[in-house]
């Protein structure tokens, strides 16, 4: 298969300056009421762009993610509409379509790697896009306003940035995730509860 989006890595960053959500009194409630008020969102969908920049390669796309319940569609875009890649996942299987080639496994970091030499957590990716820590052992550092400022998981590194109101929720607009083999770039620019 050949390498989709084969472009150098550009820095991904927001075009415009968010201003800062105000510090609160006790940083940790917020965080337990963040927690809370996330608890109960199983279905959204996002939209922005991502940059993902391996020991070798780069690559930048632009992202459409559904999310419901352990089901998931995203379609990563190639700058100007130039090639496309569909990721599909029930829980069980994991779907790879890329023009007419369609591979299936029952692992997407596997499958992603496998095919595209990503090393992409998408499983833990879900979380950290609305600003939790996945299942699983973690450590976090919060921010002034109560929300993850920083995580460390699953041997990952991930900075939560420009945090906006979504509705009710309160959600970061970039996430530069990173280990020592690759690092993603995370620019969200829609998002949506369904």
């Amino acid at each position: 298969m050949s390498r989709i989006f084969p472009v150098l890595l550009l820095l991904l960053a927001g075009c415009a300056a968010t201003p800062e959500l105000p510090p609160v009194a006790d940083p940790s409630q917020a965080w337990a009421d963040h927690q809370h008020r996330l608890a109960g969102v199983a279905a959204w969908q996002l939209g922005g762009r991502i940059a993902i920049r391996t020991e070798d390669e780069g690559w930048q796309a632009g992202i459409d993610w559904q999310q419901q319940e352990q089901a998931y569609l995203i379609q990563l875009t190639g700058p100007l509409g130039q090639g496309s890649l569909r990721l599909q996942g029930d829980g069980r299987l994991v779907t790879l379509s890329s023009g007419d080639e369609v591979l299936v496994d029952e692992d997407a970091e596997t499958l992603l790697y496998r095919q595209m030499g990503w090393r992409v957590p998408v499983a833990a990716l879900r979380y950290w896009a609305l600003g939790l820590p996945a299942p699983g052992p973690a450590e976090h550092e919060l921010n002034p306003q109560g929300l993850l400022a920083r995580l460390h998981q699953s041997g990952w590194t991930i900075e939560f940035r420009d945090y906006v109101h979504r509705g009710e929720l309160t959600l970061p607009g970039r996430l530069f995730i990173s280990n020592h083999r690759a690092q993603v770039r995370l620019v969200v620019d829609r998002w949506e509860k369904l």
